[in-house]
């Protein structure tokens, strides 16, 4: 009998033909699947790398806020979130007593939005004072060293003839002041702007 002979060159074509099939499919669709977890690990890295350099922005503007803090504060005080009409009043008639000024009335007159846009609300007050020109300026000064933000929109002035009507005596109550303790008041209206958010 005769043996059966492998031919070497069939043989290896076959085998070799065998392995490109079992590479084209066992491999191939490996290697893609490979290839595309590599690249959803590129695109997860690149949302990654982007969150991380956004939260450190963010970190380094909340560290640079935590710095200014004072600022900020001044900044809070300066515009307050919530509108306390009870405090602005107070405030008013407290620095008008501190400046000499009295007041006669003190009246709001509109509280409104500036833009609908924005949450910024203008509040205007109407205040009828009675005094001295120093003392109005002394009270205008005190508005502006305000921590709060305050814009005086209009000032009128009252008649001489009111003014020598409402004068008052400093000092001691003699019958025959002398010029000097006589201090001529004027009737004075402001329409003070302030702002809240």
């Amino acid at each position: 009998m005769r043996k059966m002979e492998i031919n070497r060159p069939i043989t290896i074509a076959v085998a070799l033909f065998i392995v490109v099939l079992l590479i084209f499919f066992l491999v191939a669709p490996k290697y893609q699947q490979f290839k595309v977890f590599q690249q959803k690990i590129g695109e997860k890295q690149a949302a990654y790398d982007a969150k991380f350099a956004y939260y450190s922005e963010v970190a380094n503007v909340y560290e640079q806020l935590t710095a200014k803090k004072d600022i900020v504060d001044k900044i809070d005080s300066a515009i307050p979130s919530n509108v306390s009409y009870g405090t602005l009043v107070y405030f008013f008639q407290k620095k008008g007593l501190e400046n000499g000024l009295i007041m006669k009335g003190l009246f709001l007159t509109r509280a409104s939005s500036i833009n609908p846009e924005t949450d910024i609300k203008e509040i205007t007050f109407s205040l009828d004072l009675l005094g001295g020109y120093a003392a109005l300026k002394s009270f205008m000064a005190s508005l502006e060293k305000s921590a709060r933000l305050f814009e005086v929109a209009s000032i009128s002035f009252g008649s001489s003839a009111q003014a020598e009507a409402t004068s008052t005596l400093l000092g001691t109550k003699s019958k025959n002041p002398a010029p000097a303790q006589i201090l001529q008041t004027y009737p004075f209206k402001l329409e003070v702007k302030t702002y809240s958010y």
